[in-house]
């Protein structure tokens, strides 16, 4: 997992591997930490992220609530295609603002 800041108004989360139980502690850990210290604007990046399980689903939700009651925002950018069909499945894709690129998502916060 690695965290990237932008312009100091938007953090960059970028995801690796798998999103299980053990992963999705960590991405709690991290992104509340960020949260918690004000940078409430996320984009979590799933460009290298290959699987999630529903502990990794939970998490997210969990996390894209704690932003929103911040005032601030959880934006999903690049899925691959097995998790967009998970996301449709669960309809996931109703909840969260998902965007074909990381760009796309930046250019989002700017709105």
């Amino acid at each position: 997992m690695e965290i990237i800041t932008k312009q100091d108004v938007v953090s960059i989360v970028k995801l690796n591997g798998e999103l299980d139980n053990e992963s999705a502690d960590q991405l709690r850990n991290n992104v509340e930490e960020l949260i918690n210290g004000g940078k409430i604007n996320i984009i979590l990046n799933f460009k290298n992220l290959s699987y999630s399980n529903s502990a990794g689903l939970r998490e997210l939700i969990a996390l894209y609530k704690l932003a929103i009651s911040k005032n601030g925002n959880l934006k999903l950018c690049s899925l691959q295609p097995q998790l967009e069909d998970l996301f449709s499945f669960t309809n996931l894709k109703k909840v969260f603002s998902i965007f074909k690129s990381e760009e796309e998502a930046l250019m989002s916060f700017q709105d």
